[in-house]
């Protein structure tokens, strides 16, 4: 399996455009979430012709499943529609043909609140020894705490060509995966373009996936 980390560096600089109530420049969001790529590399991608994708993202994190169907989640699901059209794929839209594609595009989105409560007895970043002999740590003697937002957008292409026409059931390969994840802001024109970005370089870490061979 091969490994593609593309990795952010402009996160802390994000963090104080995100602070200000104006909107950052989005030309100055460039790499922002850390996308993650793996595939399987027996498979040749370049037998693949036809793709399902649905119009809605699974939303992650609930007992029933949810799904994220507003104009948002149409702008990513687009893109993607957009990057496998360009790679040489030809999208089936009908629901019920969906059985006879090649492959599955499948998305999820997972959004969650990080919650760190810390007290007691704590090493501390700061050398004790800074103010002087004969101290040996740091503690709180209180509780501190603190929260930060993330969000990861999931993509999943699965194989569809090795269906069984009986009633055999078979587990289904997912045959490339891809992750974009980091930090959620406060601006949702932020994420969005943070989130469509990592659409964008998760395809184009991965150009085995094309087609046009």
């Amino acid at each position: 399996m091969k490994k593609n980390l593309f990795m952010a560096f402009g996160i802390i600089a994000l963090m104080s455009l995100a602070a200000c109530e104006k909107d950052p420049d989005m030309g100055q969001l460039d790499s922002d979430l850390v996308v993650y790529t793996d595939h399987d590399n027996s498979v040749d991608f370049s037998k693949y012709v036809t793709y399902y994708l649905p119009d809605s993202i699974l939303e992650a994190g609930d007992i029933h499943a949810s799904y994220w169907t507003d104009n948002n989640a149409l702008a990513i699901v687009g893109e993607v529609e957009n990057q496998m059209n360009r790679l040489g794929y030809q999208r089936i839209t009908d629901p019920t043909q969906k059985g006879n594609a090649d492959v599955g595009v499948q998305l999820s989105y997972v959004s969650q609140t990080n919650t760190v409560i810390s007290g007691g007895y704590w090493g501390g970043w700061w050398d004790p020894f800074y103010w002087g002999a004969g101290w040996g740590g740091w503690y709180y003697p209180y509780p501190v705490s603190y929260s930060y937002d993330t969000q990861a957008l999931i993509l999943e292409m699965v194989d569809l060509t090795g269906q069984d026409a009986g009633n055999n059931q078979r587990q289904i390969p997912v045959v490339w995966y891809a992750s974009a994840s980091g930090f959620q802001f406060g601006s949702n024109r932020v994420n969005m373009q943070l989130l469509l970005d990592g659409v964008d370089q998760a395809f184009s870490q991965s150009a085995y996936l094309s087609t046009n061979k």
